[in-house]
């Protein structure tokens, strides 16, 4: 389930058996010009990924919209980020996962009330090419036995 209003409007008198929410953390910097084509590479393919992850447990999962945040501020992020979690945990989701390519968040990992997926993802590419789309099914499937070990 998405965060639509078509699956919103689905999920409240459902919410008892959608125990699970996949956070996709992505990072952002309007100022730094050399970073801004990485950072976009890296939100779509975090959309990959996610709507990978949500219609394989679709009815199980809920993808949360992003939590986007400014790149090199994960130590004051945590707090902000802690907070949205604690917004779908009233849900109530009993499952927490948040969803990254961005490294530095593993430095915070202990910090943060959900467990961090962080995949070391391609810095940058076409994610139309048969390289892009096999490392996303690969990886994918790799999250999805993670999630279900949690379970």
């Amino acid at each position: 389930m998405r965060w639509t209003k078509a699956d919103t409007t689905q999920y409240l008198p459902e919410k008892q058996y959608i125990d699970t929410v996949l956070i996709p953390l992505v990072p952002f910097d309007p100022s730094a010009d050399e970073e801004m084509v990485k950072h976009a590479f890296q939100r779509e393919l975090n959309q990959v990924f996610s709507n990978l992850i949500e219609n394989e447990y679709r009815g199980r999962i809920f993808l949360a919209p992003d939590y986007n945040y400014l790149n090199g501020s994960n130590e004051s992020e945590v707090e902000r980020l802690n907070r949205w979690i604690s917004k779908f945990q009233e849900q109530p989701f009993h499952h927490v996962f948040l969803f990254t390519f961005d490294s530095k968040w593993k430095r915070y990992e202990s910090h943060l009330n959900g467990q961090l997926l962080w995949v070391p993802g391609l810095q940058s590419g076409n994610i139309q090419s048969t390289e892009t789309q096999s490392f996303v099914k690969e990886q994918a499937h790799q999250i999805n036995e993670l999630i279900q070990s949690y379970w």
